[in-house]
């Protein structure tokens, strides 16, 4: 049943509200998906709902289709996560049965400020960025390997993921869990 706090106007259109919309992808979406759209309405920076309002939209459609992907997304949302895909990788990561990374996180090299990292296993000391194609750009291309050196001229382990390794995601997992073993016995 629509309740009239689900409508909400954008630029003179009626439309469903964030909330409600979020509630209602549950039904289609992967929970790699919907957390990423979780961690974007709880954002630190510019948050358009809370947590509990999630677990309220949640309790409405308790029991129906899409109510086990609410439930993990919810459960997976992280509010410094800043990207879709960083999320989905996060939470793929984490439904394989690794440790879940740090999302965001500041690398010094004593009070100098080296680089802020998409994920981090700080006890392995692996780093697992992100990079969408505005990293092809050659500029970009060029800071990012600058970057990379620094981190692990720091003793960092890192690795680069892209759209591409969406596509095996078991080999995207098996090279994270060889990165963290090899961390391990180092």
């Amino acid at each position: 049943m629509v309740e009239p706090n689900d409508i909400v106007e954008v630029d003179g259109i009626r439309c469903t509200s964030p909330l409600r919309t979020w509630a209602e992808l549950a039904e289609s979406l992967t929970v790699p998906q919907l957390t990423a759209i979780s961690d974007a309405l709880i954002a630190r920076r510019g948050p358009s709902a809370t947590r509990e309002q999630l677990e309220a939209m949640h309790r409405r459609f308790l029991g129906g289709r899409g109510s086990p992907v609410r439930r993990l997304a919810i459960d997976l949302a992280h509010s410094g996560s800043e990207s879709p895909k960083e999320c989905e990788l996060r939470v793929l990561l984490v439904m394989a049965g690794l440790p879940e990374p740090e999302c965001n996180v500041e690398i010094s090299d004593g009070s100098r400020f080296v680089a802020r990292v998409d994920l981090l296993y700080r006890r392995e000391r692996t780093i697992i960025e992100y990079d969408g194609d505005h990293h092809r750009d050659p500029r970009q291309w060029s800071r990012d390997q600058r970057r990379r050196a620094e981190l692990e001229a720091l003793g960092y382990r890192y690795t680069t993921v892209t759209a591409r390794d969406f596509d095996d995601p078991s080999a995207l997992v098996a090279r994270i869990r060889r990165l963290l073993a090899q961390a391990e016995h180092a």
